[in-house]
């Protein structure tokens, strides 16, 4: 009998690019769960991750030697299972869902706190100097304010708005720290355009939390449609990514719409009026976009259900 830990995936819904520069943002935690199973054995064995392997190995090296650096009890070799439920490299947080996984399984004592820092330094791995915003989402669950003025940043729970969500994703043509980089390039370069957008993001998101913390989610969709007005301007949303949105938009009970994360295609939501609507939506939304650009399906999440399933 194996001991199992999980991590969830994220939804970023306010805050994209602008909490690079400082400003909060808001995170829910989805009901996908990564989870890793763990057998003790002579040394570690892992399955056929393929050209994830190497990550993994690296991963579980670095926990092996933080814990030996910091007087903690190290991970004991054996073989590792994994189960993933989130889609890959599309928005969803699914490398920080990885190392919190990692995390509840070889500290599981330690402090919340804690494990933010050791799951945000596993994450370094894979995006070099990471914010701490999906592991800090995938280590909790329901929404979360994200405070990026420490590192890792700061997680507060909000009030559940008890919304209804479609949730998709589709291929993307450009990576994270690429699209980071190329807005930090022009802002530096004083590319209006850019510094306004990024301002507005973050005044959005500010607006966002106050309407959360004084339990009005109807002020959430015009948030929503401001946000995505300004990521276009950035450029972050795709041709095929602008399809399914529209499709979506154009369906009964439809409130608003916007990506999720960095953009360049990926992740993206909507927000429904009633969940009958929302479940009538997903055959017109993937409809619009051919098969080969899906890289998750729109799915309906009901976040008050999701938060009393996950306590």
């Amino acid at each position: 009998m194996g001991v199992t830990a999980t991590a969830r995936a994220k939804l970023l819904l306010f805050g994209e690019h602008a909490a690079v520069y400082g400003h909060p943002a808001v995170g829910l935690s989805l009901p996908w769960r990564l989870t890793v199973t763990y057998r003790p054995g002579p040394r570690w064995e892992l399955p056929d991750l393929g050209p994830y392997e190497a990550s993994v190995r690296q991963l579980v090296d670095l926990y092996g030697q933080i814990a030996r650096d910091e007087g903690l009890d190290p991970p004991v070799p054996g073989h590792l299972d994994f189960t993933n439920q989130m889609p890959i490299g599309n928005g969803f947080g699914s490398s920080g869902a990885l190392c919190a996984a990692l995390v509840n399984l070889f500290f599981p004592e330690l402090p919340l706190t804690a494990k933010d820092r050791l799951a945000w330094r596993g994450e370094g791995l894979f995006h070099g100097t990471p914010s701490g915003i999906d592991t800090a989402l995938s280590l909790r669950s329901g929404w979360s304010v994200l405070d990026p003025s420490t590192r890792p940043v700061t997680a507060t729970p909000l009030p559940d708005p008890n919304l209804v969500l479609v949730v998709g994703s589709v291929v993307r043509t450009s990576d994270t720290r690429r699209l980071v980089e190329s807005l930090a390039r022009r802002k530096q370069s004083g590319d209006r355009i850019v510094t306004e957008a990024l301002d507005h993001l973050g005044a959005v998101s500010d607006r966002a939390i106050e309407a959360l913390r004084a339990r009005r989610p109807e002020r959430l969709p015009g948030l929503v449609t401001q946000a995505r007005t300004a990521l276009c301007a950035l450029d972050l949303e795709t041709p095929v990514l602008t399809a399914a949105l529209e499709a979506g938009l154009g369906c009964p009970g439809a409130l608003a719409a916007k990506l999720s994360g960095a953009g360049g295609g990926g992740a993206f939501y909507l927000l429904f009026a009633d969940g009958p609507r929302a479940e009538a939506s997903l055959s017109r939304i993937e409809r619009a976009v051919s098969p080969d650009q899906w890289t998750c399906p729109p799915r309906v999440i009901f976040s008050e259900k999701n938060t009393q399933e996950w306590h």
